[in-house]
């Protein structure tokens, strides 16, 4: 006698026993919030990676999507890189706060020895620049300005002769900060002044 076996019935849906895959795709917000943060362009990258970053999370979360990492990598970065450009800017401001120096008088001059009476004279305050062609000599230049952390003074002597001696030098305030004396036809005496490197 065989058995009879009742008719297998349909087929139910293919794999509803498995765990369902995200079908979200990879969060675009997470994906800049990870591009901003490498960019860093002193720090307003950094403000953008932490807004996508914040942004991306919950919608992750919501929509099932992937790219939590790439996310919270880039909301990490982002802070660190937003406090690395807070605290290279307060460092900016406090070199240039201590070494400024309000209404300077500053005295540039130019001198010749051995036979020299004259000179090609470049100089500069700042961004300020200027250049007194066979200047005679000696020569000096005076002005009053205030001095910034970034600021340069400079004063270059040339000499034109085939011999001699030419020489430079920069007062601030009263005080001989720079000098320099060069012998030797068709040579330069340079002296250069910065409020940064003096300290």
């Amino acid at each position: 006698m065989s058995v009879q076996y009742p008719p297998s019935g349909p087929a139910g849906p293919q794999g509803s026993g498995a765990g369902t895959a995200r079908a979200g795709g990879i969060s675009g917000f997470a994906v800049a919030s990870l591009v901003f943060s490498l960019l860093w362009l002193c720090g307003v990258g950094s403000v953008f990676a932490i807004v996508f970053g914040v942004l991306a999370l919950p919608r992750i979360k919501r929509r099932g999507q992937s790219g939590r990492g790439l996310a919270v990598a880039g909301l990490v970065l982002g802070v660190l890189g937003l406090l690395a450009a807070i605290g290279l800017g307060l460092l900016g401001g406090v070199v240039d706060r201590t070494h400024k120096t309000r209404n300077a008088e500053i005295l540039l001059q130019a001198g010749g020895a051995d036979g020299v009476t004259s000179a090609d004279v470049t100089y500069s305050f700042g961004d300020s620049t200027g250049n007194a062609a066979d200047a005679r000599l000696p020569w000096s230049k005076r002005e009053r300005r205030d001095l910034g952390g970034l600021d340069i003074v400079r004063v270059v002597t040339r000499n034109g002769t085939a011999s001699g001696t030419v020489n430079c030098r920069i007062t601030v305030n009263g005080k001989v900060v720079q000098s320099a004396t060069v012998t030797g036809g068709h040579t330069s005496a340079s002296c250069t002044y910065n409020p940064v490197a003096s300290h």
